[in-house]
């Protein structure tokens, strides 16, 4: 029977937390691992992953610095593949909890672990698993997500593509769908040239993968991706990396996700959005502008992106070069460049992309060939710049 690992980041959810895991534990696919990483929240989500640490041996929960979702994904992915070392364990006898801290291997900063008394009894310090899912704890599954994921897989299939259907709260408003109904596929198998000449036909020129789908484990470590740490749009980079480097996906077009579209999500922050302590210093630099600091914020990250991609180009063939660029690169340039239209650059970013840039000898221009759009970016921007400064000047 085929074990899935089930990853969980958890930050001030305390009002969705308890929907979300109850979807997961109740799965009818039974043979389920499920790490729950909690990212420094400062409400009562720790406590709620510890009630279901008890609740569940099945559960294990991860106590850690705040980081963000990426590198919280990222302890899930070093669990499952045997990298963590456990000791000095504590039992707490009323309750049944262990608690462990990490010996040697702990990048991501965590504080403790803990396990049910009877996992910890039975099992080894990691499981091994067959499949890999991500979930965001304010989302939920359908109950037989896994069931209908299982059922499809076999040697041969990396990835699982699933549908997703947005849930609003409180009247939120915001255009959204399903990133897999605008590629109009029935239930079948692709190849990433399949998926790229589609993504090309039907103008769909942003893809972004974490939490519609399930992966075959063993691939994604062969691949050896993971999440860039302390961006946004890390799931474009995820996304992307993992399906360039496929051999098939499998569509599903069933609706087996449900995802929660909320006022001050990391993705929609409003006005009174309390950033999380790591972006604190980010916070400052722009005077507490919390809606200046989200769109740097966003621009910086597709740099991180953009540029992560542009590297794994360079060793593609020019015909796979080509569909990547003509399918998503317009969109990854265009979001990278906002940047030149905020005044601070705190993390240096337009130095970094005009250095970049500049040097012709740098391979990155057998990618790219996107220099007169740059310099037309800055030209424009020193232009709004002048603008901005006139009619303060005539104010």
């Amino acid at each position: 029977m085929k074990a899935v690992g089930v990853v969980i980041p958890i930050y001030n959810v305390e009002r969705y937390l308890k929907k979300c895991l109850d979807s997961v534990i109740n799965q009818t696919y039974k043979n389920l691992y499920i790490v729950l990483v909690n990212d420094g929240s400062t409400d009562n989500s720790l406590n709620i992953a510890k009630k279901y640490v008890l609740k569940d041996k099945r559960v294990i929960l991860f106590d850690k610095k705040n980081k963000g979702q990426s590198e919280a994904r990222n302890v899930g992915i070093d669990y499952f593949s045997g990298k963590y070392k456990f000791k000095n364990t504590k039992a707490h006898c009323k309750q049944q909890l262990i608690e462990l801290t990490l010996e040697g291997y702990n990048p991501y900063e965590i504080y403790f672990a803990f396990k049910n008394n009877k996992s910890f009894l039975e099992k080894k310090s990691f499981p091994f698993i067959d499949y890999i899912i991500f979930l965001d704890s304010d989302d939920f599954w359908s109950f037989n997500c896994i069931e209908e994921c299982i059922s499809r897989t076999n040697n041969s299939v990396d990835i699982i593509w699933f549908k997703s259907e947005a849930v609003f709260e409180n009247n939120f408003k915001k255009k959204w769908t399903c990133l897999l109904d605008f590629y109009k596929y029935q239930e079948q198998i692709i190849t990433p040239i399949d998926w790229l000449k589609k993504s090309i036909k039907y103008d769909i020129n942003s893809f972004y993968f974490i939490w519609s789908g399930m992966i075959n484990f063993n691939y994604l470590k062969k691949i050896d991706l993971k999440f860039i740490n302390n961006i946004i749009h890390e799931d474009h980079h995820f996304g992307m990396l993992l399906f360039f480097q496929s051999s098939s996906i499998y569509i599903l077009p069933k609706t087996l996700h449900y995802y929660r579209i909320r006022n001050n999500s990391t993705i929609n922050i409003s006005h009174n959005f309390n950033p999380p302590s790591y972006l604190t210093n980010l916070y400052n630099s722009f005077n507490k502008d919390i809606i200046t600091m989200k769109k740097y914020y966003s621009a910086a990250s597709m740099f991180f992106v953009f540029i992560n991609i542009s590297n794994f180009l360079k060793s593609k063939d020019d015909n796979f070069v080509f569909l990547v660029k003509k399918a998503f690169f317009r969109n990854l340039f265009e979001n990278t460049f906002k940047i030149f239209f905020i005044q601070l650059d705190p993390w240096k970013i337009k130095d970094k992309l005009t250095l970049l840039l500049n040097n012709n000898n740098n391979n990155f221009w057998k990618i790219l060939k996107y220099k007169r759009i740059f310099f037309l970016y800055k030209y424009i921007y020193k232009i709004m710049r002048l603008l901005k400064q006139n009619f303060k000047f005539f104010c």
